[in-house]
């Protein structure tokens, strides 16, 4: 089988690209992308090359940039090509210069599928890069995720060339006539992935010759394992009462072969750390316990579950004025003051409320419940509580609280936990004679 064919039949199996479909083609020069350019051209694929030129090496970088607009020009292809001051980037966040290259790569990438209408963004990834993969992680120490290697799709990112090594893609470039730029970078023992290229893996094909092709067939079955557990993992997570929160029965977790590695398995992908899940197994019956990922997750014990909540939206205060009709919220739910009819009932829902108009205050201040906070409660007789303990009464956990939106009257009282209560002050009597309905939808 060609390699051509080995690309069309792996692309099928894995639905990675389909006849049409348009594909940005992500190109450095270097050989494996010039041949994935190649072969997507062969088998007329619509598409354009995406070069970056991350200024790291000098004229180095510069010589490759030109080599990708002459190859571009002379296939008839369109070409995207950015320039990033990578070092300076690297350096403000706070990352390495290996993963601010990353980030500015995949970003500018979607941004061009977004402009242009690119459906799929292509690189070169092969075998070899798999099982690299997956050594590094090994040696750092990983779960069934990890060892899986890289998988053929990721979101609108395809990678055709996966089923081929590295050795039949340069066998291809030579037979095909084809030029390419070597990366000097590559060559460099420091980098992790470098070592293990140039000396691990050639190690390990010494004693196992077939050491690449054996391994990758390894890794397709622990990337099958690994889809079907998360599958059955995943209907674990349950959605919890507050919007972008969700719940982890821990009895169901206890209930499995090997509890403290199958949390580990489910929350990996929000970018939590093996000690992390066993210190949630440890102390998972110390209620409000919480831990952070990198990726702003945070998740908390709760009486009898752990509550894992999405990264929180940063901007956390609207101000609502008597022509607002509607406002969306941070969160994607949104606001809506109608005027109700004279005769309306109270309402007191979690999706609406009617309250006495007179009694309302613009501009409205629509905001997170902070430590403090009290109110009177609709159904105390007047009586005022702290938000704190009205979360306790609600048996809210320490996540749901902080999903809570409050709606402050503009004399400072507060009008509504919205979606669990109305306060006192503003329900509808005898004597209302103006009425206003507030009705929230969530996302």
């Amino acid at each position: 089988m060609t390699l051509i064919e080995q690309v069309e039949s792996f692309c099928q199996e894995h639905a990675l690209l389909s006849e049409g479909m348009r594909v940005l083609v992500a190109i450095s020069g270097g050989v494996d992308s010039v041949v994935l350019a190649h072969v997507l051209r062969e088998r007329g694929q619509p598409m354009a090359l995406a070069h970056v030129n991350f200024q790291l090496r000098g004229a180095e970088s510069d010589e490759d940039e030109r080599f990708v607009r002459a190859l571009a020009e002379s296939w008839g292809l369109g070409l995207y090509v950015e320039r990033f001051d990578t070092r300076a980037v690297a350096e403000a966040a706070g990352v390495s210069v290996q993963v601010a290259a990353r980030r500015l790569r995949y970003g500018w990438f979607e941004a061009l599928c977004d402009e242009h209408g690119w459906e799929r963004i292509a690189t070169a990834h092969h075998l070899n890069d798999s099982v690299e993969t997956a050594l590094f992680h090994l040696g750092r120490g990983t779960g069934l995720s990890g060892m899986a290697g890289i998988p053929p799709r990721s979101g609108r990112v395809v990678r055709p060339l996966l089923c081929v090594t590295r050795a039949a893609i340069e066998a291809y470039a030579r037979e095909q006539g084809l030029t390419w730029r070597e990366d000097s970078s590559n060559a460099d023992l420091h980098y992790t992935r470098n070592a293990i290229r140039h000396k691990v893996l050639p190690a390990l094909e010494e004693v196992f010759p077939n050491f690449v092709q054996a391994a990758g067939n390894t890794l397709r079955h622990l990337r099958a394992a690994d889809a079907n557990a998360q599958y059955l993992l995943r209907k674990l997570l349950r959605s919890g009462e507050a919007e972008g929160v969700f719940s982890i029965s821990q009895k169901e977790i206890e209930s499995l072969p090997a509890p403290t590695d199958a949390l580990f398995d489910l929350l990996q992908p929000y970018g939590f750390t093996p000690e992390q899940a066993r210190e949630m197994m440890n102390s998972r019956h110390s209620t409000g316990s919480e831990w952070h990922s990198p990726a702003g997750y945070r998740l908390a014990v709760g009486r009898g579950e752990w509550l894992l909540a999405k990264p929180m939206a940063g901007q956390d205060l609207l101000r609502l004025y008597a022509d607002d009709l509607m406002v969306r919220l941070p969160d994607g739910s949104q606001m809506f003051l109608t005027e109700a009819p004279a005769g309306s009932a109270i309402s007191d829902t979690p999706e609406s409320v009617v309250v006495d108009a007179a009694h309302v205050r613009f501009p409205l201040l629509l905001r997170r419940w902070r430590p403090g906070d009290a109110f009177q409660p609709l159904g105390m007789g007047g009586k005022s509580q702290k938000l704190q303990d009205f979360f306790t009464n609600q048996k809210l956990s320490v996540l749901d609280k902080e999903r809570v939106w409050v709606l402050e009257n503009g004399d400072g009282r507060i009008l509504w936990v919205v979606g669990l209560r109305l306060a006192e002050p503003f329900r509808i009597t005898s004597t209302t004679t103006q009425y206003l309905k507030l009705t929230w939808l969530k996302r």
